[in-house]
């Protein structure tokens, strides 16, 4: 059972109209009519209060096929990289907005909406640029909640937040979120070329290596 049918069936067990629950939730019926039919999902920091409404626990209300929501994640994520490989990220984009019932709550989906708003945002130019910068920045503020640690996938939306906020013109802000960043000393190429043996040592210093002349690359491409 999708969240939209759940909700809708614990809303009725409990006599409610859409605009009673909207009521007691001081959102509009519409809101709760988009959550009933999943054209929407409700903001992370509503699921405990719906959940505490209903008298059941937030796994309960969302009330999903763990392996099959993981299985359908995944194939769509597939087909978002692919699209984006071939340069096709308007695509890309508009597939991710037309499932995003689907992924709403997933931090990796919300990452990946966040760095494709960000790449196809440099393929725009004036107020659609400006729009895909601020929705980058939204989807990755999302991811980081959603994650709710400081994992690598916090710290990708840490910087794709950084690259929007630098291209909107807000540095300070960047530069403030990049200082929280991890350096390149405690990075995991260095540690895993540091403490692996035999040919895994060999694979992650010829890996750190490699790391470093991207890097090197993209620093000398910056000076042009």
């Amino acid at each position: 059972m999708d969240f939209g049918t759940n909700l809708k069936q614990l809303r009725k067990e409990k006599n409610l109209t859409q605009e009673e629950l909207a009521e007691c939730l001081t959102v509009s019926p519409q809101t709760v009519s988009k959550w009933e039919n999943n054209i929407s999902m409700p903001d992370i920091s509503m699921l405990p209060v719906l959940a505490d409404y209903f008298g059941i626990t937030v796994d309960a209300l969302l009330r999903h096929d763990t392996n099959q929501e993981k299985l359908e994640i995944k194939e769509l994520a597939g087909s978002v990289h692919a699209l984006a490989d071939q340069g096709q990220l308007e695509d890309a984009y508009k597939t991710l907005l037309d499932s995003k019932g689907k992924w709403a709550l997933s931090a990796s989906m919300n990452h990946l909406m966040s760095f494709t708003s960000y790449q196809l945002s440099q393929e725009k130019e004036s107020n659609r640029q400006q729009e895909l910068l601020e929705e980058a920045i939204m989807y990755a503020d999302r991811t980081i909640r959603l994650d709710s640690g400081e994992t690598s996938r916090t710290a990708q939306a840490k910087m794709t937040k950084c690259y929007c906020l630098y291209d909107l013109g807000r540095k300070n802000e960047a530069i403030k979120i990049a200082n929280t960043l991890p350096s390149m000393y405690s990075s995991r190429e260095r540690v895993l070329a540091k403490v692996a043996e035999g040919t895994e040592r060999s694979d992650n210093i010829q890996n750190a290596l490699q790391f470093l002349k991207e890097l090197q690359d993209e620093i000398e491409g910056m000076r042009r």
